[in-house]
């Protein structure tokens, strides 16, 4: 059965969603829709980037994935399609694609601007429609022109020296844990073996050891973890950090290295 996911930042509740779903039932009855996420924060497209990158491999080929995201098309900002894996995806050109598949995209469609109406068609009706059709067999040709150009938009990466690394925060779950785009192996590879210490924030708390489970420390208390994306996590035992620290996009993440007689 044909797979068409939604990524969005209405709310879960939000009528619009449902209507969506029943004119896509309606195009394409034979159809599995799943939801990837909603409610992940208004024009948040970076927030939707780490969501797609690190779900859309599991899913099998022939899926169509729709994020309206930053979605409404302008004269700047065209609807693109995208093809990668066997899979294919339907969004604004606001930089997404680029910070989902860095450069592994060389060319995308720019979708053919319909005849005007009197009404408002959101962007996602318009990306259930070509969703559709593309589960029909229709090709990507069909629906504008290839090009070369598309916006791009510059991961944020760890910055690090001898002896430390600094992070940002990219995402928080639902369980408001805190995770960031320190990975396994940058770690590794500047630990060196060295003790450490991971800085919450501006918090003052500090974190010398990692843990495999979040019940590995007490109630309430602090931990860190590589979670099963290989990226820094920093949590609390059924409490919910982020909200109690207000943690951002803006927050940093520090992790100094020291030789134990030093320390």
């Amino acid at each position: 059965m044909p797979v068409i996911t939604i990524i969005s930042d209405r709310s879960s509740e939000d009528f619009f969603l449902g209507r969506l779903k029943g004119q896509i039932l309606k195009a394409c009855p034979n159809i599995s829709i799943v939801d990837l996420a909603h409610n992940i924060g208004k024009h948040s497209v970076s927030k939707a980037a780490f969501i797609l990158k690190n779900s859309w491999k599991h899913f099998p080929d022939g899926t169509v994935h729709l994020i309206g995201v930053d979605s409404e098309s302008t004269e700047k900002k065209a609807h693109i399609i995208a093809e990668i894996g066997n899979q294919f995806f339907i969004a604004a050109d606001n930089g997404l694609f680029s910070l989902v598949f860095e450069n592994d995209i060389k060319s995308v469609i720019k979708v053919k601007i319909g005849n005007s109406t009197k009404t408002k068609v959101p962007a996602l009706f318009e990306f259930g429609r070509i969703a559709c059709e593309i589960v029909n067999g229709s090709p990507l040709n069909s629906f504008g022109d290839q090009t070369n150009e598309m916006k791009r938009l510059l991961a944020i990466n760890p910055t690090f020296g001898d002896d430390y690394i600094v992070g940002n925060l990219i995402y928080t779950d639902s369980y408001s844990n805190a995770v960031t785009n320190i990975t396994y192996e940058l770690f590794n590879e500047i630990s060196q073996g060295r003790a450490y210490r991971i800085y919450a924030g501006t918090s003052g708390y500090s974190i010398n050891s990692l843990c495999l489970n979040y019940s590995d420390v007490e109630p309430g208390e602090l931990l860190a973890m590589f979670n099963s994306l290989g990226l820094l996590e920093i949590a609390m035992n059924q409490g919910e950090i982020s909200k109690l620290f207000s943690f951002t996009n803006e927050t940093k993440i520090r992790v100094e290295f020291y030789d134990s007689q030093n320390s």
